[in-house]
């Protein structure tokens, strides 16, 4: 069953189950209503009961004898019986002899009463009394057949049946034009996501507009489409460019593996280069294979994050490029403070930052490399970067027309902004003529059981 069909029945049922409720109470209190204005009509006729007997005796008066006024009268529905006193119990009557209780009515030592009673296989409702306007002694009887009004009741019940069915169609019809439109956003929303499911069209929008909750997922949809085709734009860039960048290191190790075996092999005067050739490809080749997976790992969107202390954490990636770059010089000048961050991408992102700065800064100078509140920054003195670069610089396998002819694929500087961005971190850039300083600052960690108190600034 679809969703607007669903709604269309809930909405009927509702209607259904809320009339059928207040139908029944109608029902219910017309029938009260009904069976106390026949237990007045009874009433009413034997009130009159004084002016009945006038009337027989009047009439009869003129004709001959005198009537028998205890002979059932039957006024409009309702049938009086008087019993002129006094009466005695064991009297007959149309519905069995009279009765001690029937007999302290007619003395008024006991009050009128309604009772149900049966003649001839019919029920009837009878009301007894005292006849008024009369000495003690006399009885009224007044009776109604019970049957007499059950069409009334049954075309009432026939008519709030109807009523309620009625209802529950109406709001059965309305109800679906009402979720056709309504719903229409959200079925252009499944076409839409079947339309991209088909064809595999990430440009495909549902265009949805409103304020309310339909108009939102629309937006949210066409908000998560555009990241997709983003999202797979990057990786067939990505997958184009690792391609390129992994094409000339294969190739190059390959023509040196041919040239070693074509030729007089090991023996060749030229085969100590070739290896050596050989090797810096396959270490070029291992490097970037490292990056791509470390770019990978960086873009995960939990990283596990530890509070460190970002002193020590920078003065082991500038030991070990010291020890890796013996002649490299690095002036490190390191103040302690917390912050709380993944160690090992920010410890990547650092040695890749002083790496970079040992690679354009001249052989008599060297970088400088601070820490101080949370901010990591690396000064080089090199040539600066031109400002048409600037923007690009932390895309993957982006290199300057300046870099082209130094070694590496362009993935040092990606790999630090993607640390950046899991890290919640920023990333500052001012650069000159006379050279770049890098500068990474993270949310800081007040300073507490951390930090030494002799060192905390």
């Amino acid at each position: 069953m679809t969703l607007r069909n669903r709604i269309s029945v809930a909405a009927a049922v509702g209607v259904l189950v809320v009339v059928a409720a207040v139908s029944s109470v109608l029902y219910l209190s017309y029938a009260v209503s009904l069976h106390s204005r026949v237990d007045a009509a009874l009433v009413d006729a034997a009130q009159q009961a004084s002016t009945i007997a006038r009337r027989i005796k009047q009439s009869a008066s003129d004709q001959g004898p005198a009537p028998d006024i205890s002979m059932p009268v039957t006024v409009g529905s309702i049938e009086v019986q008087l019993f002129p006193g006094p009466v005695s119990a064991g009297q007959p009557t149309r519905f069995g002899p009279l009765g001690s209780h029937d007999v302290a009515v007619a003395e008024h030592a006991q009050p009128a009463y309604f009772a149900e009673a049966h003649d001839g296989g019919q029920r009837f409702r009878v009301y007894t009394a005292a006849m008024p306007d009369t000495s003690r002694g006399a009885l009224v009887r007044t009776s109604r057949a019970a049957n007499a009004d059950d069409g009334a009741p049954r075309e009432a019940a026939l008519l709030l049946a109807g009523l309620t069915v009625a209802a529950a169609a109406v709001t059965y019809g309305v109800a679906r034009l009402t979720a056709g439109h309504i719903l229409r956003p959200i079925a252009q929303l499944t076409a839409a996501a079947e339309r991209v499911t088909r064809t595999r069209d990430l440009t495909a929008r549902v265009g949805a507009t409103g304020a309310d909750e339909v108009g939102r997922l629309g937006a949210s949809f066409d908000t998560m489409l555009a990241a997709l085709h983003d999202s797979v734009g990057a990786q067939r860039q990505l997958l184009a460019d690792a391609s390129h960048e992994l094409r000339t290191p294969l190739t190059i190790l390959t023509t040196n593996l041919d040239l070693l075996e074509d030729g007089a092999g090991l023996a060749d005067p030229q085969a100590p280069a070739l290896v050596r050739a050989a090797r810096e490809q396959a270490g070029e080749l291992d490097q970037l294979i490292t990056d791509l997976l470390d770019l990978a790992r960086y873009h995960e969107s939990a990283p596990h994050r530890e509070t460190v202390r970002l002193d020590l954490l920078t003065d082991d990636a500038v030991h070990r490029l010291r020890q890796h770059v013996p002649q490299a010089a690095i002036d490190a000048e390191l103040h302690p403070c917390l912050v709380h961050v993944a160690p090992a991408a920010v410890d990547h992102a650092i040695s890749n930052l002083v790496n970079n700065a040992l690679k354009w800064s001249p052989p008599d100078t060297a970088v400088r490399v601070a820490v101080a509140n949370g901010r990591v920054s690396v000064t080089d003195h090199g040539p600066g970067i031109k400002e048409e670069d600037l923007p690009h610089i932390f895309e993957r396998f982006y290199r300057a027309p300046a870099a082209r002819a130094m070694p590496g694929a362009g993935l040092g500087l990606a790999i630090v902004g993607s640390v950046a961005h899991a890290n919640n971190a920023t990333i500052e850039v001012h650069t000159s003529p006379c050279g770049s300083t890098f500068t990474l600052a993270f949310p800081q960690t007040p300073n507490a059981a951390g930090v030494p108190s002799d060192q905390q600034e």
